[in-house]
């Protein structure tokens, strides 16, 4: 008798124990389910987060000539609303970007410095869909480098100073196209000018005196004067006659339009508040 009650003492504790396991089993059980479940439901706040963070980078590939304004038209659109936007640029000629682009580089938005870049992109299958937004425009000019070494006074000193160092864009890119089309209407032949790949380089030329004149936008000329010191004197500017401001259109690629950000982007490139600033710049109203 003593034995059969001493064996049970010793099973019951063992028994309990394995009671309280399976117990503990099933409440972790039904909390993983309960987990799993809010999960699948999309409103975990990291989900969220790493949803957001996809979307908030965004890829632009833009006319070089856009470089001065492009910096602070991204921190304008973050600090209006979008704080965890991330704008990435990618300056160059318009037509070395529709090639970079039909090369398959990555890119949200294309914004050209003309029209007939971006009907060549819209050849492209990443711009089969879109629908390209004018967002700006702009004015080529001649101006000069800093001081006028040249002695220009008018655009008809081309044609008799032979002298005259002149640089201008390659022809394909926006603003060598239009120079071309001056210089052919006008009758001018350069004495060995020199070509670059934008506008930016051309600037670049004109602004250290590498050059005596070079055509520009105005844009990229009030820049220069902007970054002059006094001592340097004043970059002197000659309206183009007979060709039509540059209209620059935007539009999204089709990855880009998959991109919300993306797409917000573009929709802010026509706002006031945008205009304002590309105004401040020098770029005229879409």
């Amino acid at each position: 008798m003593f034995r059969s009650v001493a064996f049970r003492s010793v099973r019951l504790p063992r028994i309990a124990a394995v009671v309280v396991a399976l117990c503990a089993a099933v409440v972790l059980l039904l909390s993983g389910c309960t987990n799993s479940q809010r999960d699948s439901s999309g409103t975990s706040p990291a989900s969220a987060a790493q949803d957001g963070q996809e979307d908030a980078a965004v890829t632009v590939f833009a006319a070089a000539s856009l470089k001065n304004v492009g910096d602070e038209l991204a921190a304008a659109f973050v600090a209006d609303g979008h704080p965890g936007a991330r704008i990435t640029w990618n300056y160059a000629g318009s037509s070395k970007l529709v090639q970079q682009i039909g090369q398959g580089a990555e890119a949200d938005l294309f914004i050209s410095a003309d029209e007939e870049n971006m009907a060549e992109a819209r050849k492209l299958d990443e711009f089969r869909d879109a629908d390209p937004v004018v967002v700006a425009t702009n004015r080529l000019v001649l101006a000069t480098a800093p001081g006028n070494p040249g002695s220009l006074t008018s655009l008809d000193d081309l044609k008799t100073d032979r002298e005259l160092r002149i640089a201008l864009c390659a022809d394909g890119v926006p603003c060598g196209t239009l120079a071309h089309r001056y210089l052919d209407s006008a009758g001018v032949t350069l004495e060995s000018p020199t070509e670059e790949a934008n506008v930016s380089d051309v600037s670049t030329k004109v602004s250290a005196g590498d050059v005596d004149a070079g055509f520009i936008y105005s844009t990229d000329a009030q820049a220069l004067q902007k970054n002059l010191r006094p001592d340097q004197g004043k970059v002197e500017t000659f309206d183009i006659p007979g060709i039509e401001d540059n209209r620059y259109p935007a539009a999204l690629t089709a990855g880009g339009a998959q991109n919300r950000t993306a797409q917000e982007f573009l929709d802010w490139l026509k706002t006031d508040r945008a205009r304002s600033i590309l105004a401040g710049y020098g770029f005229g109203a879409a």
